[in-house]
């Protein structure tokens, strides 16, 4: 079976064999040279799904097997069921029974012996991905194979949330969850791939330790812009880290310095926000649908953050969006929220906690009667980003007119 390209992604397939013959010739297609000691009986199922940067499988081996690989990628292993051991050079790892996940490099023979029946969770990593996620993080050029540590480190840390999030995934797949979105694999791909590079030791290690370069509100503007502009599809570290013409780590500083925050934590509540448009706007969407399209595999977790930044389930949303599209023109708006004397103390601090620091200025603008046009002078902005920063405001509030947003930026102060 040929590997599944990347333009085909997510792609997923089915693997039930007894051959030995196509059990090797698949498993050089998916993994590189193996040379395999298989008894007779044997028998292999998986259930595969190409995510492009990270192929994910689910292995089931019926009986005790041998391999002798070369492979041509970072490949974890993770035992599920039953024990074995792993081998690369020097190295020696115990699968499953007192051991746990192993990571070959793609370098020297790797080894792996199956005590008896298996089920284990295997990810291949494409170097290049994991090179680019490097040099995004670091800002520095990868010129090297990695080389890891073969067990996988199992401290509380990033080391241990590779295996969770592996086990996550694999739980999501087979509970038939739809984790195709483009939106929600990117950003499994690009947690996975992280979490091994940051928690897992390698031989590049080194690059993550330099001192983080100093960092401007220049590469704040950029990467709000950008993420303002596509919100809607997936976004990646690598993808913010060009705009800024920084490293992701430098990114990463510059939120934490001069917003308080994380970039993840931005970027969901930037989502949040489109979220909330998309169910007042187009109320017959279904709230799952929103829910993928903001990035969250899981609606109960969608809903839970959509309580926290609105004070309001997205059913509520929703049915106001209804409500509103059944109504003639000026009776009601979709943007529309309570009455800004309605809001409560608690609900509109967290509307609030949701404002970057450059929508809270814009907002002070507003209520004092400036024009986009003063505003941007004030600002030094140009007035096509004030009216972005001035319609997520209201949409944060739920504020429908300058007035309003005045009268709920006093209630804040009180």
């Amino acid at each position: 079976m040929p590997r599944a390209t990347h333009e085909d992604v997510p792609r997923r397939f089915e693997i039930h064999t007894r051959d030995h013959h196509t059990a090797v010739s698949i498993w050089e297609g998916l993994y590189g040279e193996v040379d395999p000691a298989l008894p007779r009986g044997f028998e292999w199922r998986a259930h595969a799904v190409d995510f492009g940067p990270i192929l994910f499988v689910q292995d089931h081996t019926s009986d005790a097997i041998y391999l002798d690989a070369q492979v041509d990628a970072p490949m974890l292993v993770i035992p599920v069921r039953g024990s074995g051991r792993a081998a690369l050079g020097r190295d020696r790892a115990t699968l499953g029974h007192g051991g746990g996940p192993a990571i070959f490099s793609a370098h020297g023979r790797s080894k792996v012996n199956y005590d008896g029946a298996m089920d284990v969770i295997t990810v291949r990593f494409d170097r290049g991905y994991l090179c680019s996620q490097l040099e995004s993080i670091t800002g520095e050029v990868v010129r090297e194979d990695f080389q890891f540590q073969l067990s996988l480190d199992s401290r509380p840390g990033s080391g241990s949330y590779v295996e969770r999030l592996c086990r996550f995934m694999a739980a999501e797949i087979n509970a038939g969850t739809d984790i195709d979105h483009p939106q929600v694999f990117a950003g499994l791909t690009e947690s996975l791939s992280r979490a091994l590079l940051l928690g897992q030791p390698h031989n590049l290690a080194h690059l993550l330790e330099r001192p983080t370069p100093p960092s401007s509100r220049t590469v704040l503007r950029r990467v709000e812009e950008y993420v303002d502009a596509h919100a809607a599809g997936p976004i990646s570290a690598i993808d913010l880290a060009a705009v800024a013409g920084t490293s992701a780590r430098s990114v990463e500083a510059a939120f934490r310095a001069h917003r308080g925050t994380s970039l993840g934590t931005f970027l969901r509540d930037r989502r949040l926000v489109r979220a909330q448009r998309a169910l007042l706007a187009e109320p017959h969407l279904a709230v799952l649908h929103v829910a993928r399209a903001a990035g969250f595999a899981r609606r109960e977790v969608f809903e839970s953050a959509y309580v926290r930044a609105f004070g309001e389930r997205p059913e509520e949303t929703r049915r106001r969006g209804l409500l509103a599209a059944g109504t003639a023109p000026g009776e009601a708006e979709p943007s529309r929220c309570a009455a800004p004397s309605a809001i409560e103390p608690a609900t509109l601090a967290g509307r609030m906690a949701l404002l970057s620091a450059r929508e809270r200025e814009v907002c002070e603008a507003v209520a004092r009667g400036l024009l986009n046009k003063q505003i941007a002078g004030e600002l030094g902005i140009t007035e096509r980003t004030v009216k972005e920063h001035r319609a997520r405001v209201m949409a944060k509030l739920g504020a429908r007119s300058a007035v309003e947003l005045g009268i709920l930026l006093q209630k804040a102060r009180e």
